[in-house]
This record gives C-alpha cells, sequence and structure tokens, in this order.
C-alpha cells in the first residue's frame, strides 16, 4: 500500500537530504510523518531541526529548581535533543541511527533556512497550524520559511479524508516545476487538478508600476477574452501532456480563488510556484505562497 502524495525530487547524483523543523509540539506531527515518507521515497537522510529562541533565560524546556535564571546554553541545548530525539522516536518509531538532530538558537526562519543551505537539502518540511481569528492576519514560521528558503517547502497539515492534488499555476516559468511534480503525482495514479487563475493588476498597482506613474488604463474586453481563450488553450494542452484529471480555469483573486478550490475538492495538497518577490514588490503584490500557506486547512507544496 503507497504512502500517500509521495514526490520524487530525485536527481542523477545522490540523493540530497530533506530536512524536518520541529517545535517538539504535536504540531509538527505531520511534518515528521511527510518527511519521513519523502525520505524513504528518494533514499535520502533525514535531518530534524529544532531552534531555541534566542533567549536561553526562563525558556520552558528547561525549568530550574528555584526559577534560577543561570541556565547554561549547552545544557538547554543537550535537553533539545534529547526532546527532539525522543519525539521522533516516538512518533516515527525510528531508530536514533536513522536520522540527525541539529539544534540551533536564534530566530526560528532564519536558522532553518540556513540549515538547509548548508546541507544543501532536497526539500523542507515544516507544520503549521491552521489559523484562526486574528492570528490568520499574523505571519508566522512557515510562510517566512516559503519566502527566503531556495529549496521547496513542504507545509504539512493532518491529512484529510480527500484524496485530491490541486496545482495552481499561472502559466508564469516559477510555476514550471509544480507543474512537473504534480504530472508525476499523476502518472503516479494521483487524482490532480490543474487550475489556472487569471488575476488582472491593481488600478494602483498598475499605476505604480508604470514608467512615469501615470494614468492606468483596464484593459478592453477583448483583450480580456483573448488572454481568457488563450489561458484556457494553453491549460488543455498541458492536462493532456502531463495526465492530469482535469483542468479548470478561474478569474479573480489567485489566493482565494485556489483556497476556495482546494476546500470544495477537499484537498489534502496544494502544489504552486513562487517567484520569492520582496521589497515593493511584496508590498504591492503580496505572494499569492504565502497567502495559500496561511489560510489553507490542508498540506501546501511551495516549489521554486
Amino acid at each position: 500500500m503507497k504512502t500517500r502524495y509521495q514526490i520524487s525530487f530525485r536527481s542523477v547524483s545522490a540523493p540530497k537530504p530533506i530536512l524536518v523543523a520541529t517545535d517538539l509540539t504535536p504540531a509538527s506531527e505531520p511534518a515528521l510523518g511527510r518527511a519521513l515518507a519523502q525520505a524513504r521515497l528518494n533514499g535520502a537522510q533525514l535531518l530534524v531541526v529544532h531552534v531555541i529562541p534566542d533567549v536561553l533565560r526562563n525558556h520552558p524546556l528547561l525549568p530550574t529548581p528555584g526559577g534560577s535564571e543561570g541556565v547554561a546554553a549547552s545544557d538547554l541545548t543537550k535537553r533539545a535533543a534529547e526532546l527532539a530525539t525522543e519525539q521522533v522516536r516516538t512518533v516515527l518509531n525510528l531508530s536514533p541511527d536513522l536520522f540527525t538532530v541539529q539544534i540551533e538558537t536564534g530566530d526560528a526562519e532564519d536558522e532553518i533556512v540556513r540549515a538547509a543551505e548548508a546541507h544543501d537539502v532536497s526539500l523542507i518540511v515544516v507544520g503549521a497550524k491552521v489559523r484562526e481569528g486574528i492570528d490568520k492576519y499574523l505571519g508566522h514560521v512557515a510562510e517566512r520559511v516559503v519566502r527566503y528558503a531556495k529549496a521547496p517547502v513542504l507545509i504539512a497539515r493532518p491529512q484529510t479524508k480527500g484524496k485530491h492534488v490541486l496545482v495552481a499555476t499561472d502559466f508564469a516559468e516559477e510555476a514550471t516545476r509544480a507543474i512537473e511534480i504534480g504530472g508525476r503525482m499523476a502518472k503516479g495514479g494521483y487524482d490532480v487538478t490543474l487550475l489556472h487563475v487569471v488575476e488582472l493588476p491593481s488600478v494602483a498597482l498598475a499605476a505604480a508600476s508604470g514608467p512615469l506613474g501615470g494614468v492606468w488604463a483596464p484593459p478592453s474586453a477583448q483583450a480580456i477574452a483573448e488572454l481568457a481563450n488563450l489561458g484556457k488553450t494553453t491549460l488543455d494542452g498541458l492536462v493532456k501532456q502531463y495526465g492530469f484529471t482535469s483542468g479548470e480555469q478561474a478569474d479573480g483573486n489567485a489566493s482565494d480563488k485556489i483556497l476556495a478550490r482546494a476546500e470544495a475538492l477537499d484537498a489534502d495538497l496544494v502544489i504552486l510556484g513562487s517567484r520569492g518577490r520582496t521589497g515593493l514588490t511584496r508590498l504591492l503584490l503580496g505572494s499569492v505562497a504565502e497567502a495559500v500557506v496561511r489560510h489553507s486547512h490542508c498540506s501546501v507544496l511551495v516549489v521554486r
């Protein structure tokens, strides 16, 4: 019986490690499970990373008698390594000699990305809770890892009852690898839908991005219709080429459409590409990948 949603990152060279980040809470357990499945599929080493916040005094991992603040960093690191090893052993029923634990201190997203680059990993797996209320509008570690990591990032949430994979594309170069991964999964027997979202630029963005910041004229109805027809033709070609179950086209806000379609399909995984925008472009456009990571109730794979 195959493990659901296996994603091959094999190359002709030796397999690169797969990094899974844990905060030692149950929220990390789906990430551990998916990371192990990928490591086994690719014949790769499993690297488990835990980041201790850069506040050593009064750290909850090492409460000291009498509330002493003199907790040695080495003791804290040792205790964190023990807890991470125990979590992996318990959750995955895995012998400690089959994985490596690395403990870092600092900002979680910075240290995860740094460790991923140092070990040249093929995939980063991070757990994330579904955010409710005001938390929906606050960034979290998973989003920031997606923003800065060079490797693909899998945001792992508990598997749903659905058996569907949704691949989102805007036909940009950044989406090519997402389509290729989705195609391999389709050929492996998975139920994969390819979604193309046509998102027209906002008036504010178009004006700001103009050479002189002049008045922006929206595209004509004919231009929009031609764009839609071109998108549908391209979509149909990709569905046939990669063997997707179906192809769909929608217009509107990309992240909203992706999230709504994933929920309607009861998808267990969304795959999409990311440009990794920074600076003013990020401020104006936001990031579709980060919005989907933040609000999705299912796992999300973001590829470069």
